[in-house]
């Protein structure tokens, strides 16, 4: 485990956690929705399962060329630089992932150390998405079950074709989808997949309005997508009910 701090803790601030399989995939299914989190109070923690060394692009393959480790976490430490968004890597290899006892283990160790209040991952129901992404899916619910702060689960959109994927929950992003652009931009080693290409991430954003929020996507509005496995709804007390 490396974390990489940037925030200061809080006893009283929501805690979010993304738990993703390889680095990019936060920014991918959530980068927004941690950038608004973070910018409304929360602590904001995304950690990172594997190194994505087998992650080599289209681009690169025919090169015969290599990553490293190191490689791809500057990435993922360039693409929330100067957010406020904590980052952890883990160090698995990629390719590899088994929801076993380890993985869950490891999981549950970092939800409960950051007292994970609202918990972001991967889709469990997407079968034909890659097999790390179900992997953690399955790790990361099976440990938020048994963190006691843990109050919701949210999955968010794979990029997988024909996934089955039917959101419930939109989280509006207008404000830092040119930021969300810019931090896939900086999976440079990456390169030639069309999922990290601003027009995808641009149509998506508008496509999960247009499915869930049809006029506040025709005003322009852009959203990532999720379904929940857990939802908990809490509501302060008013100022009348807090009075002696």
């Amino acid at each position: 485990m490396t974390p990489v701090s940037t925030t200061s803790s809080s006893a009283s601030a929501e805690r979010v956690v993304a738990v993703v399989a390889h680095p990019d995939d936060a920014e991918l299914l959530c980068y927004g929705t941690l950038r608004t989190a973070r910018e409304a109070g929360a602590e904001v923690s995304v950690v990172v399962v594997t190194h994505g060394v087998n992650g080599v692009s289209v681009a690169d393959a025919v090169t015969g060329r290599q990553l490293t480790e190191d490689e791809r976490e500057k990435e993922v430490t360039a693409a929330w630089h100067d957010t406020g968004v904590d980052v952890v890597f883990l160090h698995l290899t990629d390719g590899t992932l088994v929801a076993d006892l380890h993985l869950i283990s490891l999981v549950e160790a970092e939800l409960n150390r950051l007292q994970c209040t609202l918990l972001i991952t991967h889709s469990p129901r997407a079968a034909n998405d890659h097999q790390d992404h179900l992997a953690v899916a399955t790790a990361a619910a099976n440990a938020g079950a048994r963190v006691p702060t843990c109050h919701t689960v949210l999955h968010g959109e794979p990029h997988a074709p024909r996934s089955g994927f039917s959101p419930t929950v939109l989280v509006d992003i207008t404000d830092v989808v040119d930021d969300k652009v810019c931090a896939l931009n900086a999976h440079h080693s990456q390169g030639g997949r069309w999922y990290l290409t601003e027009e995808y991430t641009r149509h998506r954003a508008a496509q999960a309005g247009w499915s869930l929020r049809p006029s506040a996507a025709a005003a322009g509005r852009a959203f990532e997508a999720f379904e929940t496995t857990l939802l908990t709804l809490t509501f302060a007390p008013s100022r009348e009910d807090a009075r002696p």
